[in-house]
């Protein structure tokens, strides 16, 4: 995913489609100590969503590229985290990049077993009418016409659901507690289940039912609409801030680390500011490693 402002238009590319083979050389080793200072080093994509460059642009820290903040999307003071994107602003919403080939646009394609999504969120219900289909996050699994997940308010419930080609996976969450931040995760097991995680613990699981989606037209990563549509009725207002992918099922621990470690940011301001630059520098080396790596495979 690269996105770029050049002669006057706006150029979206597609994350490269081989983030997964690479990362499937990766060992899982992340329960056994080595990355404890920062459960987000070993993500696929994390976007902290808390900085924005040239007043669209927000890094992933993993990649290096940047998700962009559209229609009045902006950066936000919140209490508890600073700073946050927010897209309460009537038609504004975000892309995170196309992840075309994919494991997050095609599940199919996922070769460590499946996927895990995780988001801090903060909703306002009023935002919305109970007959409104809003769209949180998507990569197209709402869609007949594509693959991916996609987590909405559906007429009065929110609604998750994950869709491979011949399969779909679809969850009824209980209501969320609204105006306070809370940390959702789905983790998905190919073949198996789409569990929900909410505040680092265990929720529900739920398997799949015969689907049959024979094609992948929808591949980018949206957040506050669908990534079919652009039209301001299915967009659903929010504040998000650290949003990570891996294109792996996290364990129960992995998630429950990855919470508290967030969650004691927002509890210690004075922590995060210390530690910011050590995690700048963390995720730096973290890419040119990425760099390194992927310069030797193509040798």
């Amino acid at each position: 995913m690269l996105l770029l402002v050049a002669l006057g238009f706006i150029q979206l590319l597609p994350v490269i489609g081989k983030d997964s083979n690479e990362n499937a050389s990766k060992k899982d080793d992340t329960d056994k100590g080595i990355l404890t200072s920062n459960p987000f080093l070993d993500a696929t994509h994390f976007w902290p969503l808390e900085v924005l460059r040239s007043g669209i642009f927000s890094m992933d820290f993993v990649t290096g590229h940047s998700a962009i903040v559209l229609q009045g999307g902006e950066l936000v003071k919140d209490e508890k985290f600073q700073e946050v994107i927010s897209t309460e602003k009537k038609g504004s919403y975000i892309i995170a990049g196309d992840f075309k080939e994919t494991c997050f646009s095609n599940p199919d394609s996922c070769i460590m077993g499946g996927m895990t999504i995780s988001f801090w969120l903060k909703l306002n219900d009023t935002n919305i009418n109970k007959t409104q289909d809003a769209y949180i996050i998507s990569s197209g699994g709402q869609s007949k016409k594509s693959r991916g997940f996609a987590f909405l308010y559906f007429h009065g419930r929110y609604v998750a659901c994950l869709s491979t080609r011949r399969a779909q996976w679809k969850m009824y969450v209980p209501k969320i507690e609204p105006n306070i931040w809370n940390n959702i995760v789905f983790v998905w097991k190919k073949g198996e289940t789409l569990s929900y995680y909410l505040n680092g613990s265990f929720v529900e699981e739920t398997y799949s039912k015969p689907a049959y989606r024979p094609s992948v037209n929808y591949t980018i990563l949206t957040i506050g609409r669908p990534n079919n549509a652009i039209n301001v009725e299915f967009m659903y207002p929010l504040r998000m801030c650290a949003l990570a992918l891996w294109d792996r099922p996290l364990k129960k621990d992995q998630i429950e680390k990855a919470y508290d470690n967030i969650k004691k940011f927002h509890e210690q301001p004075d922590l995060k500011k210390k530690r910011r630059s050590k995690i700048i520098k963390e995720f730096a080396s973290k890419r040119r490693l990425n760099k390194i790596r992927r310069h030797v495979i193509h040798l």
